[in-house]
């Protein structure tokens, strides 16, 4: 027999093969492997070995981080948020009294998810400041962003708003009254109605594989995978971070269970790596569809920031009941410090996910607080690449 006709046999009947250094490694199904099978696989081990080290692609991961890049990315949303502030009179009224997020909302009717976004990058611009549980102007607002200044930049600010159109006006009637763009960019809306439209599911797959596959390259050497054999990647995209740790951990299988349309094109990215019979597509809709049971590790990155707190809540649920006892769950979220005014990268990051999603950038007290809810414990926070951390927690034996 061919070791082309041997491989296929050995796909056929499910035995999948691998390699650590110059060994063949195999896991089978009970009793299908045979001695007859392990002498056919001995007899052509360098022809074995040849083809599965040439089938698997290796990378090494990024030598610096992409903090940098998310800083220039993140910076489009400093003018119009600071043009929205002024149109919506948020230094005039913080000129008159320090207020808090509630009494901005409630006084300028306002959205307090909105408020508390906008307010995030102000201060990390320099332009409010937080003290004593309420917000204030700086001397540079007060300065060059009060109408009766006479040094007031109302002026630039008016064109802003006349030349950024309409990017300037979505964030505009956001901050009002909640009411998102209707763009090709839907999150919520895909999932919500459980289709996504191929095309923009290949552009989208393509945009979030871009930013994350190197923080996936990273999270392969950081994470902690003993004891994990069953690995789902939950709205993996992708399957960047799937595809990154099945190249360390050849012995672990895998899952990205996203939309339909989007798992045709992961099986894509799965099979460039030479991945196929490691990692595994599960289109469904992870509000609808039942989730895998008995799973060692669920992963979410970049995920939880696009929902509430009732669905994160949710997401969470499901994934306490899919971990086998002693499971654990793994956030890759970009995390705001508890003022909710840095790393400025991340809270104009919230201004994003205002625009595009029904979410924003949590603090770690807060996802440790929706973890908690879920039944979770020995919740573990750690800094990962570039701006991103690491909350992972366990499910009780």
């Amino acid at each position: 027999m061919s070791v082309d006709k041997l491989l296929e046999k050995l796909l056929k009947l499910n035995i999948k093969l691998w390699v650590e250094g110059d060994q063949i490694r195999y896991r089978a199904p009970k009793d299908v492997i045979t001695p007859d099978l392990l002498n056919e696989i001995r007899q052509n081990k360098p022809e074995i070995l040849k083809i599965l080290k040439e089938g698997v692609q290796k990378i090494e991961p990024p030598s610096c981080d992409d903090q940098t890049l998310w800083n220039v990315y993140n910076s489009m949303y400093y003018l119009p948020a600071l043009a929205a502030a002024d149109e919506l009179g948020i230094f005039p009224f913080l000129d008159k009294k320090p207020s808090t997020v509630k009494d901005i909302s409630k006084s300028l009717n306002m959205l307090p998810r909105g408020v508390e976004a906008l307010l995030g990058v102000l201060t990390g611009l320099g332009f409010v400041q937080f003290n004593k549980n309420v917000y204030l102007n700086t001397t540079v607002s007060q300065t060059f962003l009060l109408p009766d200044s006479p040094y007031y930049w109302g002026g630039v600010l008016h064109n802003t708003r006349r030349t950024m159109l309409p990017f300037y006006r979505e964030l505009l009637l956001v901050l009002r009254n909640n009411k998102m763009r209707q763009n090709r960019f839907d999150l919520a809306n895909d999932w919500e109605s459980a289709t996504i439209d191929p095309e923009e599911a290949e552009w989208r797959t393509k945009f979030m594989h871009s930013h994350s596959f190197s923080a996936a390259m990273h999270l392969a050497q950081q994470l902690d995978m003993t004891g994990i054999k069953k690995f789902l990647d939950v709205a993996g995209g992708s399957g960047g971070f799937c595809i990154a740790l099945a190249m360390k951990y050849p012995d672990i299988n895998f899952t990205v269970m996203d939309l339909p349309p989007v798992c045709d094109i992961t099986a894509r990215y799965i099979a460039e790596y030479g991945l196929e019979a490691q990692i595994h597509t599960l289109p469904a809709d992870m509000f609808k569809s039942s989730w895998p049971d008995e799973c060692d590790a669920v992963f979410f990155s970049d995920i939880f920031h696009d929902w509430d707190d009732k669905t994160c809540l949710y997401l969470a649920h499901q994934s306490f009941k899919s971990l086998k006892p002693g499971g654990r769950i793994f956030l890759h979220e970009m995390l705001l410090d508890e003022t909710k005014d840095a790393p400025l990268a991340t809270a104009a990051y919230s201004l994003n996910m205002l625009l595009f999603t029904e979410g924003k950038q949590f603090t770690a007290k807060e996802l440790e607080a929706i973890l908690e809810k879920s039944g979770f414990t020995d919740i573990m926070i750690e800094p990962a690449y570039g701006y991103f951390s690491l909350i992972s927690a366990k499910k009780r034996l």
